[in-house]
């Protein structure tokens, strides 16, 4: 008994301040924080955009739209003048180009333009994510809220087991939102769900929770206007994927069409310029065969692919 005694220690203070230290930021948040320090403030006070407000809510992205405007503009400055810094030196002291400050001011401007697009395109392509996945859950969500529905199950605890599902984690964390409004923040089931559905980026979805919100607030049969919302979304999706694979066959006659023809005939054209000794567009054959190996055929290969990535991301 003496050795167990000997081994357990009283927690100090300092055992207490470390157990409850708070957690350290990540880099994106403090420097959201010093943004919203610089300029935040100032914009929030000249009221916000409310289109941006809600373009971030659909994109998930849990921020105040003056802070959003704030952390870009900073972000434009440091791009505006690190592009105006390393154009300068890059041109006038190492290139020694009498038109250096044309230079200069372009890439200055390319620099400012490409931090604003890239942050417009984040945004873009959260909200698109987004309504991708919802879509893409939605009719599994649809069935299994028919089959619970069916079990006379009442609407708020319908909505709570949807919350504390482990699978289709966007169309749960919709419902995870419908359970804090409602549980949190006092408001009541209808009212959550056309917040909720105001905020979803994915039409499906925003007139779902709506049409809910009208048969709590109405009365209706729930299990069957579900069970019917579910075979039409399934009936879409099958048509979508039809439609896919018609566009996997336009494609595919593309490619053959375009790429391969197109580079055979690149290729005979190069061996006719070598056996007759001249050039084309100041290209002898093996530049054009150069060219045609790692330029040509890598882009024609690269941008089929990105389109059926994108037929591809919609039909889902």
């Amino acid at each position: 008994m003496s050795t167990t005694a000997e081994t357990v220690r009283r927690p100090t203070d300092q055992d207490s301040a470390n157990t409850h230290q708070p957690p350290r930021k990540d880099f994106v948040t403090r420097y959201r924080s010093f943004c919203y320090h610089l300029f935040g403030e100032r914009l929030e006070r000249s009221g916000g955009s409310d289109l941006l407000a809600d373009r971030l809510k659909r994109a998930g992205i849990n921020i105040p739209a003056s802070v959003h405007s704030a952390t870009v503009l900073v972000t434009v400055l440091i791009a505006t003048g690190a592009m105006a810094g390393v154009s300068f030196l890059l041109f006038r002291e190492v290139v020694h180009d009498p038109k250096w400050y044309l230079y200069v001011l372009a890439l200055t401007v390319v620099g400012a333009g490409s931090a604003v697009a890239g942050f417009r395109f984040m945004v873009d392509t959260r909200i698109a994510n987004r309504r991708d996945e919802l879509e893409r859950e939605l009719p599994f969500t649809l069935s299994e809220l028919s089959v619970l529905a069916s079990t006379g199950t009442s609407p708020i605890r319908l909505v709570r087991r949807m919350a504390q599902r482990d699978h289709d984690p966007a169309m749960t964390a919709t419902f995870r939102q419908i359970v804090y409004r409602a549980d949190a923040q006092g408001k009541d089931l209808i009212s959550a769900l056309a917040e909720t559905a105001k905020e979803s980026p994915s039409t499906s979805v925003r007139d779902t929770l709506w049409d809910l919100a009208n048969m709590i607030h109405q009365g209706g049969n729930l299990d069957e206007y579900l069970r019917g919302k579910s075979d039409d979304i399934m009936s879409l999706k099958r048509v979508v994927q039809k439609q896919f694979i018609e566009r996997l066959s336009t494609f595919l006659d593309m490619y053959v069409s375009l790429v391969l023809v197109g580079v055979l005939m690149i290729a005979v054209g190069a061996f006719l310029l070598n056996a007759l000794g001249s050039t084309a567009a100041g290209l002898n054959a093996d530049e054009l065969l150069l060219l045609l190996t790692f330029g040509l055929v890598p882009l024609a290969v690269g941008m089929t692919i990105i389109m059926v990535s994108m037929a591809y991301a919609r039909s889902e």
